[in-house]
């Protein structure tokens, strides 16, 4: 029996894709007798893992509480150190999380192998301290059968899902949208952030995970334009429910999608974002294929596997 304490900051009210990786492992964990999970919760006076833990899971992107026991960190990018702000008090306090668990922490799990690279850059931390642990989605939720989203007009779509970050690329895609199809006869639908000013799209907000399934399942093409992403929870959405993805050859998300996708090499490249838009949403065969192989490509992901991998590091840096 191996006793885990777990940093429970953000489970109660975050439902984004870190939130999502720990609920997942969570409930792995607590089908098993051999493990014992506590939550460490933030109380008025901080954070306190309790004394007879075997190891402590920091699964946030940072450690941001110190115990007696052995610690392993969860990064899933570093984005703090790549885009650092320009204000110093507030770079120091996205920093020093990261920062610290690269002084404290006895082993590391990094969510694709290039956010292990991020961290050996940026971190200092050696690659044999780390070990990748891809993450998945809800098998139940994320699926090709279900009910499919639908525009009030009718008009096909392309799915845009993700926050109105830079990094994100949203304004390309948005620019290739408009001149693929510059009578709007298939609309742009954004999920997450909201669009830049002057974007011409359907905005739904923030969305549950069932209801974001439906709008994959809905979409005619689903478009990852991101130029950066520690994994790409997107993309690997859109495939599980069977919806034909357009993606940036960038960072992690060619660990993600491996031949499943239509690649875009410069995510940057408005013609080249155009030509794939307009060409598949003219080819139905084109996007037939672009689906079967996104699904084949998800069913290798698996909640399962996460959790186990995670429980190998947890175990080996308790001893």
């Amino acid at each position: 029996m191996i006793h885990v304490a777990v940093d429970a900051r953000d489970l109660d009210r975050d439902w984004r894709g870190i939130a999502r990786y720990v609920r997942a492992v969570l409930t792995r964990f607590a089908a098993r007798d051999d493990v014992r999970v506590t939550l460490v919760r933030r109380g008025p006076f901080g954070q306190r893992a309790p004394r007879d833990a075997d190891v402590v899971w920091h699964p946030w992107n940072g450690t941001f509480f110190t115990a007696r026991a052995p610690s392993v960190v969860t990064f899933h990018d570093a984005v703090p150190f790549r885009f650092p702000p320009a204000d110093p008090r507030r770079r120091a306090n996205d920093q020093t999380p990261w920062l610290r668990s690269a002084a404290q922490a006895r082993s590391f799990l990094a969510n694709s192998h290039f956010t292990a690279g991020e961290v050996s850059t940026y971190l200092g931390v050696a690659p044999e301290r780390q070990t990748v642990t891809l993450l998945a989605v809800e098998r139940d939720v994320f699926a090709p059968a279900g009910e499919a989203a639908r525009l009030p007009d009718g008009r096909p779509y392309v799915l845009f899902v993700g926050a109105d970050e830079p990094r994100k690329n949203l304004r390309t895609l948005a620019d290739a949208h408009e001149r693929a199809f510059p009578n709007a006869e298939v609309a742009l639908v954004v999920a997450g952030g909201a669009p830049p000013p002057g974007v011409r799209a359907t905005a739904l907000g923030a969305l549950d995970p069932a209801a974001l399934a439906r709008w994959y399942r809905g979409a005619l093409l689903v478009a990852v334009p991101s130029w950066y992403e520690g994994f790409g929870f997107p993309l690997l959405e859109a495939m599980a429910c069977g919806a034909p993805a357009v993606a940036s050859r960038a960072t992690s998300l060619p660990e993600v999608g491996g031949q499943a996708p239509c690649w875009i090499d410069d995510p940057l490249d408005v013609a080249a974002w155009c030509d794939a838009l307009r060409a598949l949403a003219a080819d139905a065969a084109a996007r037939a294929r672009l689906r079967d192989a996104g699904l084949a490509r998800a069913a290798t992901f698996s909640w399962e596997r996460c959790a186990e991998e995670t429980l190998a590091v947890l175990r080996r840096a308790a001893r």
